[in-house]
This record gives structure tokens, C-alpha cells and sequence, in this order.
């Protein structure tokens, strides 16, 4: 009985895992099956469109977390360098996250499509600024002003700063940069007489396929992670 209950735990926990590694892959047939258009070609809404063009302000900017750039829309990621189990291996132990976005415009030389990525939630895919800093050392001031107001933000235990390596931090930043070449896939819909991209979109600077190359090669370890929970569960029901 002990053995299926735990077998189930197990089945349960890998298929969870496995739903979070497979999640990115969900819209990658759809982007890698459609056409890429120019904004200017932009006219139906309704419809899933993947669109290239340069980002452009639209209304405000914003400014990144941690380098302070100015921006229209970022996505951050702060994780820690703690003990796993009885200490080896370390990990990266998530800390925080989040995103913020405005609405801004994609350019070509043929025309204009406004994006407007939702406020909760969005899919950037661009190269990551990733900035390390030790448990003894002083953060540069972003990030210092950054971590005084974020209460999940706690001080590196006192404990952890004895141990070499141990309460690393890695404060990572992916932005929109105004003037630069984005890919955008989504959902068409009206807004104000406009048809305009918006909701859960997916942005990068990556081409179609190095996109599904890139998530593909992140699922994998939380798949075989699934795969491994999964198996180990199914031989625990079966003895």
C-alpha cells in the first residue's frame, strides 16, 4: 500500500514537471507552420500571425531592473547559490521573478503594427544580461535599490557567506530595446477601431527556428526529470 501510494506521488509529480517543460513548446508548430509577415500586412484580427519589424516607443518606456536601460518591456529572474540536500550539488535556488511591459509599435519600411503584451504575462525570448554577485560583495546600485524594495528579497544568510560560492546571487534581465529587430508571434484583436498584437505573446530576436531549437533544448531536462519521477512511481505501483 505505502509503496502505491508513493508510486502515485511520484506519477503526479512528474507529470506536473513535465506539463512545465513542455508549456513553451505549446506555440512552436504554430510559429514555425506560419508565414513571418511585415507589419504592413497585418489586417485581420482573430488570427495567430508571427511578425517582424523593429520595436518603436508608442507611449513610455521603461527602465530595466537591473542595468537601469531604458526599455519597452523586460522580464527578470533573481536566484541564489544554495545547499541541495546534504550539500552536494550546490543549486540555483529561485528567489524572484517577474515582467513589465508598454505598448509599443513594430516598424518596417512598408508600415506600422501596435503590440500590446499583456501586463501579467509574456513570453520574451532575447539574449539575457546576466549580472553575479557574491555573497560578500556589493551589488552595483540598480540592484541595490532594486533589492530594497522587493520584500522576497531577504539578505543572504550569515551562514551561507562563510562558505566559498555559497549565496551567490544571479540577477538576470531580458529586454525590449527600442530600435532593435524583434520577432512577435500572437493573436490578433480590435482595439479602438486598431488592429493590434496583443495578450500572451511571444517575442524575440531569434529567427523561427532557432526559437523551437532554444525551448527545445531547455525542456529537455525537466522532460527527463518527468520521464525518470514517472518511471520510478509506475515501479513502485507495480511491486
Amino acid at each position: 500500500m505505502l509503496y502505491t501510494v508513493g508510486g502515485v506521488g511520484f506519477i503526479a509529480l512528474g507529470l506536473a514537471i513535465g506539463w512545465y517543460g513542455l508549456r513553451p513548446l505549446a506555440t512552436v508548430p504554430s510559429i514555425l507552420r506560419a508565414t513571418v509577415k511585415d507589419p504592413s500586412g497585418v489586417t485581420d484580427s482573430g488570427s495567430f500571425v508571427v511578425c517582424r519589424g523593429v520595436a518603436n516607443e508608442a507611449s513610455e518606456t521603461l527602465s530595466a531592473p537591473f542595468t537601469g536601460s531604458q526599455c519597452l518591456g523586460f522580464e527578470y529572474e533573481v536566484t541564489e547559490r544554495q545547499l541541495f540536500g546534504i550539500g552536494v550539488p550546490w543549486f540555483q535556488a529561485h528567489l524572484d521573478d517577474g515582467v513589465a511591459t508598454r505598448p509599443f509599435t513594430l516598424d518596417s519600411a512598408s508600415g506600422t503594427l501596435t503590440v500590446v503584451p499583456s501586463a501579467k504575462r509574456f513570453a520574451l525570448d532575447t539574449e539575457s544580461t546576466v549580472i553575479t554577485v557574491g555573497a560578500n560583495e556589493t551589488p552595483p546600485e540598480p540592484i541595490h535599490r532594486f533589492v530594497d524594495v522587493r520584500d522576497k528579497l531577504e539578505p543572504v544568510a550569515r551562514w551561507a557567506r562563510i562558505i566559498p560560492g555559497l549565496g551567490t546571487r544571479r540577477y538576470v534581465e531580458r529586454r525590449i530595446t527600442p530600435g532593435e529587430e524583434y520577432l512577435v508571434a500572437g493573436v490578433t484583436e480590435r482595439q479602438q477601431n486598431e488592429v493590434v498584437l496583443g495578450g500572451d505573446l511571444v517575442i524575440t530576436d531569434r529567427s523561427p527556428r532557432q526559437l523551437a531549437l532554444h525551448r527545445a533544448w531547455n525542456a529537455i531536462f525537466p522532460i527527463v526529470i518527468a520521464l525518470v519521477l514517472v518511471g520510478v512511481g509506475v515501479g513502485g505501483i507495480v511491486l
